[in-house]
């Protein structure tokens, strides 16, 4: 069963009086723990309070009830008595609930309605040095109707905390005072206190002075302090025996000791008690247990059974004291107010004993402390929650929710780029291919003498790179030799060719067979994720022996490369693309860093090939990367073409309805920017190519960093982290604060991970750190309350 650590609230009525207010604050926290919420408050003046409280007062005692005040001779209860006694209550509670649901004091009680559940266990402490503010039955408050496990203490300003020796006894050691008897049953209360379980009892019977201070100057020391018979007065006054009363203040020193010596609980089952409250309050006695008035014998014997009958099942204290002050409420007919008369007073530097801390099963390495021991179940909670987390995004539980994160930092990118001066895309459009005399039902969308006139135009224009991005494996035609010359013979030209896209099927595209392409021909695979987007860019292969594709680098990776060896020295390839000591692929100084299986948000089943993933240039539209043209236009005797010299030029079909009636075969793709399944929403593939093409490229010259991920390790640690935080969070904020403070943590997360991609293009674990975060908060601020 979990433990409810429970909550304290304070109540401090500073300056003020009843004709001009009091001012109040109010303070909220955990057991054992700071406050976490500080509220200044006000009550409104009520200056017909203490009139009220007078004339019950008088009611209650004109009752004449016989009772443990300081002996007196028999009395009479007159019946209209009981009546007035009765009345006089009504007045006096309807009074202060009228008075504590004043639109002054509104902000308290809305605070303590938000800050508290009726399932709590609620500690409430009123600090007050008012003499008749601590004398109201704050109890009848309708508070305490709403919160059932909650119970009032009286607390004095100014308090000190005493460190008592932590007890070796497996019994609870009760020093029990049975003062003078004179027309009171005290063997009653001593049959009480001899029936409890796992006691070591020692009996006063009317003591004098000299055997009590002896007896509390005992070096063992004494859990419970007890006191039974004759007592009363503003001064504190206990009656050991029909000859002798003394005051606290005489045992001052003999108390003290005992305090220090770890007594926790004084209880006087006797008369008018508050006055002795005060005098041992400033002693520092923890915990202080009395009668308001006068009680009568028979309802202190309830009380006492009540009391020590919970207490002793381990109940809470003041749990244990609420339940035996509400048994009383059977007896009131006869005693009117019993219900009224007993009330704790606690030195708020002390925690209230259990019955089982007092018992010593909560010592020495057999327990820990009670603020500890929830931490451990809590820290428990919190390792589970990360260890299921981690579980589930380690086989891939998380994979669509972290692309679809992804997908969104890319688009909240906070700027847009410029397209890149760089490249050019020439686009073979519908028009186009219906000026050849192709259809959508051709297996090619150039015609050979359409290819030949264009490398041909292009050659006169200078451009560092050309790229074909267009599908060519049925050969040339015989006719036109110079297309297979210019083919193998133009060093800036790279074609393409296609691998299987599953090892185990026998497809693929060829180049023409009767070219010898050398390294100007690039694979043109790109991978789809579960979702149909591309995201990932294929540097090399490992190529299917049948494969019909003889090519291991990609067609993007061939151009970008190629464009960097012209720009440079060398006219080597191999002098700007190479692998490093840790097989790492770099481009010129630039590492590209690999994506495996386990990159970022991926759980793939395999991760074939040097992956990275495509760092899209953030435009309003994809197809904006470059300047571009259509194909009839750069064939036209009108163009020029000084624009495309020293730059990339990608020629690539763009037309929606080539590739006949299947799909799957046309050259358009999904991307993150991409927000639906229409084939008009998709990227054409020559524009993807430009894409990864510029990314290379501008990495080396621009400095534009590749998207890296973190290794797993870290990435593991960042989410614990996140975890850890949210337990943190769980723990120590209320449940009213804790939402709004989750949001913010939330959104600072977001904020995070998102900047992170957008300035070092770092791409780091958000989904599954706002999962953990969120649930172990929630997790244990539930276990807590």
């Amino acid at each position: 069963m979990q433990r409810n650590l429970g909550k304290l609230v304070v109540l401090k009525l500073g300056p003020g009086s009843f004709q001009q207010g009091f001012s109040v604050t109010l303070q909220i926290g955990l057991e054992g723990e700071r406050p976490t919420l500080e509220l200044p408050g006000l009550l409104p003046p009520v200056s017909d309070l203490p009139g009220l409280y007078q004339q019950w007062q008088m009611a209650y005692r004109q009752l004449r009830l016989p009772s443990r005040l300081e002996a007196q001779p028999d009395m009479v209860t007159n019946v209209s008595w009981v009546g007035d006694c009765h009345d006089s209550a009504e007045r006096l509670c309807d009074r202060i609930n009228t008075w504590l649901s004043h639109p002054i004091f509104q902000p308290i009680s809305n605070k303590l309605l938000e800050q508290l559940s009726p399932t709590d266990i609620i500690r409430v402490v009123l600090q007050t040095e008012d003499p008749i503010l601590r004398r109201l039955p704050w109890h009848q408050w309708d508070f305490f109707q709403r919160y059932p496990q909650a119970e009032l203490a009286l607390s004095a300003p100014f308090y000190q905390q005493v460190n008592a020796p932590q007890t070796l006894s497996q019994t609870v050691r009760i020093l029990a005072i049975l003062g003078d008897a004179t027309g009171l049953d005290l063997e009653t209360d001593r049959t009480l206190l001899q029936n409890l379980p796992g006691v070591d009892l020692s009996l006063l019977i009317g003591p004098d002075r000299a055997t009590l201070n002896h007896y509390l100057w005992d070096q063992q020391g004494w859990d419970i302090l007890f006191f039974a018979g004759h007592s009363g007065g503003n001064v504190g006054k206990i009656s050991l025996n029909s000859q002798e009363s003394l005051t606290i203040s005489e045992l001052k020193y003999a108390l003290t000791k005992a305090v220090q010596q770890g007594l926790a609980i004084a209880l006087f089952n006797s008369c008018d008690g508050l006055g002795l409250a005060e005098d041992l309050a400033d002693l520092h006695i923890p915990q202080i247990l009395v009668m308001r008035e006068p009680i009568p014998d028979r309802v202190a014997h309830q009380f006492l059974k009540g009391f020590l009958e919970s207490f002793s099942r381990n109940t809470p204290l003041y749990l244990s004291v609420r339940e035996a002050r509400e048994r009383l409420q059977g007896v009131e007919g006869e005693f009117p107010c019993a219900t009224w008369l007993p009330i704790l007073c606690q030195n708020l530097a002390q925690q209230p004993p259990t019955w089982q801390g007092l018992l010593g099963t909560q010592q020495m390495g057999e327990a820990i402390d009670s603020v500890h021991r929830p931490w451990i179940a809590a820290v428990g909670l919190g390792v589970a929650m990360t260890a299921v987390t981690l579980s589930l995004r380690f086989l891939g539980g998380f994979q669509s929710l972290e692309l679809a994160a992804y997908d969104r930092f890319l688009r909240w990118w906070p700027w847009f780029e410029t397209p890149d001066a760089r490249l050019v895309v020439i686009k073979n459009t519908e028009d186009d291919i219906k000026q050849q005399g192709l259809d959508r039902n051709s297996e090619f969308s150039i015609t050979d003498d359409t290819l030949l006139a264009v490398l041909k135009k292009l050659e006169l224009f200078q451009p560092r790179v050309i790229g074909i991005d267009i599908y060519h494996e049925h050969g040339l035609d015989p006719a036109l030799p110079e297309l297979k010359e210019r083919l193998e013979s133009m060093p800036n030209v790279v074609s393409l060719c296609k691998h299987p896209s599953d090892a185990a099927e026998m497809g693929g595209v060829a180049p023409p067979p009767q070219v010898r392409f050398g390294n100007k021909l690039g694979f043109s695979d790109f991978l789809e994720d579960t979702d149909s987007t591309t995201r990932r860019l294929l540097i090399t292969i490992d190529r299917p022996p049948e494969s019909p594709c003889p090519a291991d680098y990609s067609f993007a990776t061939l151009i970008a490369g190629q464009y960097l060896s012209l720009m440079g020295a060398s006219d080597n390839l191999d002098d700007v693309f190479w692998q490093d000591t840790h097989d790492q692929f770099q481009l010129r100084q630039v590492r590209i860093p690999p994506l495996n299986r386990r990159s970022g948000g991926y759980k793939l089943a395999s991760a074939d090939g040097y992956q990275q993933l495509v760092r899209y240039r953030h435009l309003p539209n994809l197809e904006k990367i470059a300047d571009t043209y259509d194909l009839s236009e750069v064939l036209s005797d009108d163009f020029e073409g000084i624009e495309l010299r020293d730059r990339i030029v990608l020629l690539g079909t763009t037309s929606l309805s080539f590739g006949g009636g299947d799909i799957e075969e046309r050259d358009f793709w999904k991307t993150p920017y991409t927000n639906s399944e229409r084939l008009e929403d998709m990227t054409p593939g020559v524009f993807i190519q430009a894409h990864m093409v510029s990314q290379l490229v501008s990495a080396v010259e621009d400095g534009r960093p590749l998207i890296s991920t973190w290794n797993e390790w870290i990435e593991i640690c960042w989410i614990t982290l996140w975890g850890i935080a949210g337990g943190a969070m769980g723990w120590r904020l209320s449940t009213g604060r804790l939402g709004l403070v989750l949001l913010t943590a939330e959104i600072g997360l977001l904020l995070v991970c998102w900047s992170l991609l957008a300035l070092p293009a770092l791409w780091v674990p958000y989904v599954p750190a706002a999962i953990l975060m969120s649930g172990t908060a929630i997790t244990v601020s539930r276990y807590r309350d």
